[in-house]
């Protein structure tokens, strides 16, 4: 399922933002979203998520890129490897940033755990994780 917002015309550079439901955090989506408004670049946001209601975080960097004027497109998917990413940032011209939560936790989803597609990527990666507290 895919919904795209144009709220201007196409832009030529896009980011591609990959998240998953369980792993939405604030520091992510910012870091999207500024890296779009330096770049003067579009979202283009792969989501795995159950059901049909968007996380409240994720909604709310909707309506700040519609406030923005900032163009988006956002795809639903049921699974998302660290390779689906990989192909689809290399297989689109005009992404040119990747940005992710983490490294870490999209080998449970890959079969082959020893590979390392983030290496064939051929743009930026750009890892927002969430700050570590001094307690954990």
């Amino acid at each position: 399922m895919s919904r795209k917002e144009p709220a201007r015309p196409e832009p030529e550079r896009k980011v591609l933002l990959a998240v998953r439901e369980d792993s939405i955090d604030q520091r992510l989506l910012s870091s999207a979203l500024s890296l779009c408004k330096r770049m003067d670049a579009g979202l283009e946001i792969l989501a795995i998520v159950k059901g049909e209601t968007l996380p409240l975080p994720l909604q709310e960097l909707l309506e700040a890129l519609r406030k923005e004027g900032l163009y988006y497109s956002l795809t639903r998917k049921p699974a998302l490897r660290r390779r689906d990413i990989v192909n689809y940032a290399n297989t689109h011209e005009c992404v040119t940033a990747v940005v992710i939560d983490s490294l870490e936790g999209w080998e449970s989803l890959a079969l082959d755990r020893n590979s390392d597609p983030w290496k064939r990527l051929e743009c930026p990666l750009v890892t927002a994780a969430p700050r570590k507290t001094s307690q954990e």
